[in-house]
């Protein structure tokens, strides 16, 4: 079997080998691998865990430090740090010592190596030679399919499901029989298994969308590299077969298929953390890596306060992060990496394997309260995060990247949350900001003043779009692979959060839907809600963005200007975009909630970015040129709405996320991220 040779960097923990292989026997990594810390050890007191050399019954001091983490953690007191020594702790464990803000409790890694924190099965990991066999045909097994040497019974435990949506549908209900059992991922690469819910999507030969989700419940359709549990007989089967659907270019499996020549993260049953943080306070982690988690949350804080999370690496959970009737909490610096491989769509997470969100915040009193996500990585995954109970979230130089399904949820509305989304960079998302209708009647009709959500400073930049489905018929072009979606959108109609959104950079490749004007955010969802959409630059490479208000038959509660809109393709010949709706009876009633009238105050031109690169994987320069009639275009806004770069502008404000005087700033694990895009 050829090898994907891609050199790395080699990362050894004391005593435990190699953490990452040097090379990828499976498919290459997505994303860059975690790094031993060389954060230095702190003056406080240490202890020390090691899973190779360690004794639960030693004294915790390095010479003699404890083995695991179930004890270890048990042990510690205020102010001390305990210390992971470089390896793999395959355990699922919780909290239950508290610091104070004085003396806050410290988890970590030791300096220079790497703890990994891993609720999968060791024995894939670690014996993988004895721990598969082939599944012949005569048993009904299909080609390159293994089945575990062991049992596991006690996979199917049957728990309550707890990280769905707060009071939403549960995607198994009525079908738990279908529930994936088994997740997991390449260790050498941590490129992720499919979680099939079904053997003849493992077993089949077809990998095309041939009629609805119904139809091909015979037929089956064969969604990658993945694993199914077997609930009669207890075993786990694994297929690594070699991709047939032509388009997907270098996505396409192509690694090894014999799973006993590969370890193996596999994590087997449903319900249990891997680490739980429950009624605890002042805690600090830092420097670890997560995984293994079984289609459950990976990190579950519950009533908890001053809990923080820094270069933190997580691989996986459903979610991989749920916050919980919790406050002050503050998570940095961390990379969370989702569910979704390279080869594996939208369409085969919600229908045939695990729609999985990354980051939820339910809806336990007392509601979550100051919740921060800095400088973060959000990455490959089907949902990304369900924000709406909070209140003061802050979210800032983040990156967010290539969820197949819905992007950021903060509706419906609430009387007073407040969110605050500021300076990230929010790539390839099918609808990058969203909401869900859960129950009918849950949100107010009117709201506190200061509430809502505030989006500001930000650049979205939707060009990439996502993989929706696999086609139905052979596409060599790959174009399936880029399906661009909307801006903004709901499900089942609810009402919309209010929205405060300024001063933002918009890209797009193509029309939203209906030509709504402002990419969606000047017509979409206004019923029983207000909004304010200022100084922001939206640019569409396809056609000119269009002044659609279809449906509306009287003006919403909707305030807009000093919006800059072009069309890089068509711009420069068209007409006026505006004239037709200044002549409406629709501009005439939109001088009642904005006495200017909806576009009045905007303009159609060419914003004069640095560089805008037409190929949207090569870094653009967004920053506006000496000669741009963004500049000093915009209005004053209130001193109440909040923008760190408010005072940078000398004059009138400058359109767009970045004023002119200003140099764009990192996103991402300590701003190792362009705000304009791939390095």
């Amino acid at each position: 079997m050829k090898t994907n040779r891609v050199t790395l960097v080699l990362m050894f923990g004391h005593a435990a080998g190699v953490m990452f292989a040097a090379e990828y026997r499976s498919h290459p990594s997505m994303r860059p691998l975690p790094e031993a810390s060389q954060r230095q050890m702190a003056e406080s007191i240490a202890r020390f865990v090691d899973p190779k050399q360690g004794s639960d019954a030693a004294d915790g001091s390095k010479a003699t430090p404890w083995k695991t983490l179930k004890h270890s953690l048990r042990q510690l007191n205020p102010g001390e740090t305990l210390y992971l020594r470089g390896g793999i702790y395959y355990e699922k464990t919780f909290l239950t010592q508290s610091g104070t803000s004085e003396k806050p409790i410290t988890i970590r890694s030791y300096p220079g190596e790497m703890a990994i924190i891993d609720g999968g099965l060791r024995e894939f990991v670690e014996e993988q030679e004895t721990s598969w066999k082939p599944r012949p045909a005569s048993e009904g097994g299909a080609d390159d399919e293994f089945v575990s040497t062991q049992t596991y019974f006690d996979i199917d435990a049957r728990r309550v499901p707890q990280q769905f949506l707060p009071a939403a549908w549960e995607p198994m209900w009525g079908i738990e029989e279908e529930r994936p059992l088994v997740v997991g991922h390449f260790a050498d690469s941590m490129v992720p298994l499919h979680g099939y819910r079904l053997a003849v999507d493992l077993r089949s030969k077809n990998e095309y969308w041939i009629g609805n989700k119904h139809a091909m419940r015979d037929t089956g359709i064969y969604c990658g590299p993945g694993l199914w549990f077997n609930r009669k007989t207890g075993r786990i089967h694994i297929r690594l077969a070699h991709h047939q659907l032509k388009g997907l270019g270098e996505r396409a499996y192509r690694g090894e298929t014999d799973p006993r020549k590969l370890p193996l993260v596999v994590a087997a049953g449903f319900g249990e953390e891997v680490l739980r943080i429950t009624g605890v306070q002042h805690v600090r982690i830092q420097d670890i890596v997560f995984r293994g988690a079984t289609g459950s949350p990976m990190i579950h804080v519950y009533g908890s306060d001053n809990i923080e999370l820094d270069h933190v690496t997580i691989f996986g959970g459903f979610p991989a992060l749920l916050v919980n009737a919790s406050k002050n909490i503050r998570v940095t610096h961390t990379a969370f990496r989702g569910l979704a491989a390279p080869w594996t769509s939208r369409a085969h997470m919600k229908y045939r394997g695990i729609p999985s969100y990354q980051i939820v915040l339910k809806d336990n009193q007392p509601r979550n309260e100051n919740i921060e996500f800095a400088y973060c990585e959000f990455t490959d995954d089907h949902d990304f995060a369900f924000l709406r109970f909070a209140t003061n979230l802050q979210f800032h130089h983040n990156f967010v990247d290539n969820f197949n399904d819905d992007g950021l949820e903060c509706g419906p509305k609430l009387r007073d949350h407040t969110l605050f989304i500021y300076q990230n960079r929010i790539g390839r998302c099918l609808i990058p900001l969203t909401q869900h209708e859960i129950a009918k009647d849950e949100a107010p009709l009117d709201h506190d003043a200061n509430s809502g959500v505030f989006i500001y400073r930000n650049v979205f930049d939707m060009r990439g779009g996502t993989y929706k489905g696999p086609p139905a018929e052979p596409d060599p072009s790959g174009a399936f692979l880029g399906g661009e979606g909307h801006l903004v959108g709901d499900h089942g109609s609810p009402i919309w959060p209010v929205m405060h959104v300024y001063h933002n950079t918009l890209l797009r490749e193509a029309p939203v839907f209906r030509d709504y004007y402002l990419f969606g955010f000047g017509a979409q969802g206004l019923r029983h809600t207000q909004r304010d959409v200022f100084n922001n630059i939206f640019v569409q490479a396809d056609r000119v963005p269009g002044v659609g208000f279809v449906g509306m038959k009287e003006a919403a509660r909707i305030r807009e200007g000093g919006n800059l809109i072009w069309g890089i393709a068509q711009g420069p010949a068209a007409d006026d975009p505006f004239a037709k709706f200044r002549s409406s009876a629709l501009f005439e009633g939109s001088r009642k909630q904005y006495e200017p009238g909806w576009t009045t105050q905007d303009r159609f031109a060419d914003p004069r970015f640095v560089q805008l690169m037409s190929d949207w994987t090569r870094a653009s320069d967004l920053r506006l040129r000496s000669d741009s009639p963004a500049i000093d275009a915009g209005i004053l806004l209130s001193d109440t709405w909040p923008d760190p770069l408010r005072d940078t502008d000398a004059r009138q404000p400058d359109l767009g996320a970045l004023p002119a005087s200003v140099e764009a700033w990192g996103i991402g694990i300590d701003g190792r991220l362009s705000l304009f895009g791939q390095p």
